[in-house]
């Protein structure tokens, strides 16, 4: 038996599922399943109907706004599903039942990731005579409206995740109140983590304001309806200007190797790319440059139209980075272990590479095993 039950399990995947996806897509769907502890039989029957089941919401439309929807929704979500493993959810769960309850809840993130971006833009999107809730996207639909309420994306999920995916939450308590509170006013755990994999990448969604905010005491609002009541003073002091942030100039030449390259050191001062925080893919270990894979080239890829596995090829063949002795030959890959005890695979550069004379402090992290 499976973590969602014998009869879920037993379904096989629906026809025509994996024909929904670009070979890109496939392979953030690969990348996906792997952050998942699922037999593909049922990272099928659940994500992969799933996903499908919003792909063939919105097949028919067409134009840029859609088709960097679907890229920025599997980025989104196979991001969201990593910063997700340095979380415990639920908390608090008896032992014999954390690993069950731990891979529905990742489930139910993805779902609620994936929902709430198609309903970013589908709930904008007019067209004559379309049904948002009955009907898939028609190819005339085209976004412009005001953003939609927050529980749209909620009522998207009810109508396009699947039967498997929607019983295995349903026979989970504790997901479907995740799942709420991820669509409500209030906070959320799970959307606390879509938030932060969004920053990572550089994704972030805009939501919008609460659906309600709460009004203010009786003794409050008499008070300021009052004809004598003080009234709030314009602010005179202007605030402020952010400081510039002077970009490092780019170097190298040209192609999507020397790109990465040049968005990694971007980042690192514009603190879009965070540097030797948990759960994050750039640490600076005793000076050089270490970047997790393929998290890195995921991160890159994300909102653009190349696969991080071609960005992964453009990169090694620059050889900016270290090689180390392998039986088969040059291996490309260290192993290290970070500060919050995980160990991962990535690449090493030069430090002067990424950051020039201004590295940012070391981490509490060491190259591993052979060749370190």
């Amino acid at each position: 038996m499976g973590f969602f039950g014998r009869k879920a399990a037993s379904r096989a995947e629906a026809p025509g599922v994996a024909d929904r996806f670009t070979g890109p897509e496939r392979e953030r769907v690969e990348a996906l399943w792997r952050l998942t502890a699922l037999p593909r039989a049922e990272f099928d029957a659940t994500y992969g109907t799933m996903l499908a089941g919003f792909w063939r919401y919105a097949g028919s439309a067409r134009g840029e706004a859609w088709e960097a929807l679907r890229r920025e929704t599997l980025a989104c979500a196979v991001a969201a599903l990593r910063a997700r493993q340095a979380r415990v959810l639920p908390r608090f769960a008896a032992a014999e039942d954390a690993a069950r309850l731990a891979e529905v809840m990742s489930f139910a993130l993805a779902a609620c990731v994936v929902a709430e971006r198609f309903a970013a833009v589908a709930g904008r999107a007019t067209a004559p005579g379309w049904r948002p809730l009955t009907d898939d996207v028609p190819e005339t639909a085209a976004p412009g409206g005001a953003p939609p309420p927050r529980p749209f994306g909620a009522l998207l999920l009810a109508r396009l995740a699947g039967e498997a995916g929607l019983g295995w939450l349903g026979q989970e308590p504790a997901a479907l109140r995740a799942l709420a509170a991820y669509f409500a006013d209030g906070p959320s755990e799970l959307r606390a983590i879509a938030e932060e994999a969004e920053r990572r990448i550089g994704l972030p969604l805009d939501r919008g304001p609460a659906v309600s905010a709460p009004d203010p005491p009786p003794a409050e609002q008499a008070a300021a309806d009052r004809p004598d009541a003080p009234q709030p003073q314009a602010a005179t002091a202007e605030p402020e200007p952010a400081p510039e942030r002077t970009p490092p100039p780019a170097i190298g030449g040209e192609g999507a190797g020397w790109e990465w390259i040049n968005w990694v050191r971007t980042g690192l001062r514009d603190g879009s790319v965070p540097v030797n925080a948990p759960g994050d893919w750039l640490h600076n270990i005793e000076g050089e440059a270490y970047v997790v894979a393929p998290a890195c080239f995921e991160a890159f890829a994300a909102g653009r139209d190349l696969a991080p596995a071609t960005i992964r090829h453009r990169v090694v063949r620059l050889r900016r980075h270290r090689q180390r002795a392998a039986p088969s030959g040059a291996a490309n890959l260290f192993r290290a272990a970070l500060a919050d005890g995980s160990r991962v695979k990535g690449m090493v550069f030069p430090g002067e590479l990424v950051w020039d004379d201004q590295p940012p402090p070391r981490a509490n992290a060491r190259l591993v095993g052979k060749g370190r």
